[in-house]
């Protein structure tokens, strides 16, 4: 899910029905879109335009309208989380290839920003102060890795102890929370790393991505 602070909604990935849904202030529930093939998957806001993951596509759909203002095959084969820069790019996971892309919004155009993954990328947050972006994992003792922007090296954050972990996100302090399965439960990080982690909301039911909204706290 994400936020859209101008028409004061969230949009909801129910990819049960192929459907992006609207949920307004009042907790009424429309479709936006059924312009979906495959999911959809991670969501995000540049703009007046709303990116969704459709299968091997990225997908815009203008908010006002809904319409369809980008249809990009990137050639992937499932993509999953997504992030964005604000203004420039967006980067999304590709599950099954292990890979991530990095796609030009102006030009819509892509390229494969990082490659060759020992584990599955899910969820994916951008993270400018530091110049990167920063993924969680699928699998067992799940580490937390990172790609600098400057030449898309790779590393890892954190170990965890965590297991199929989908969501990632952060608060106004720079905190983040990452959703894991294997305990079906959202785990707050402190803004470096340096802590264990804390269980923040537990008994959930397979919980994927995540999303923190800023402008509420």
């Amino acid at each position: 899910m994400v936020y859209d602070s101008a028409n004061n909604r969230y949009f909801i990935s129910n990819n049960g029905a192929n459907q992006i849904l609207a949920r307004d202030a009042s907790g009424t529930l429309t479709i936006f879109t059924s312009a979906i093939t495959s999911g959809p998957h991670g969501l995000e806001i540049v703009g007046n335009t709303l990116f969704a993951c459709d299968g091997t596509s990225m997908k815009g759909f203008d908010l006002t309208t809904a319409a369809v203002v980008m249809n990009l095959n990137v050639g992937a084969t499932f993509l999953n989380g997504i992030c964005t820069d604000g203004s420039n790019y967006i980067y999304t996971t590709d599950f099954t290839a292990k890979k991530i892309f990095k796609i030009d919004i102006a030009a819509q155009t892509f390229t494969v920003f990082v490659t060759g993954l020992a584990k599955s990328p899910n969820g994916i947050i951008y993270d400018g102060t530091n110049n990167r972006i920063v993924w969680v994992t699928w699998g067992t003792s799940a580490p937390i890795m990172q790609a600098l922007l400057s030449d898309s090296s790779v590393s890892q954050v954190t170990a965890t102890t965590l297991g199929n972990c989908d969501g990632i996100d952060r608060d106004g302090s720079g905190n983040y929370y990452v959703s894991a399965w294997n305990t079906q439960s959202v785990y707050k990080f402190d803004n470096l790393f340096s802590a264990a982690p804390v269980a923040v909301i537990t008994g959930l039911n397979n919980p994927a991505d995540i999303y923190y909204n800023l402008a509420d706290d």
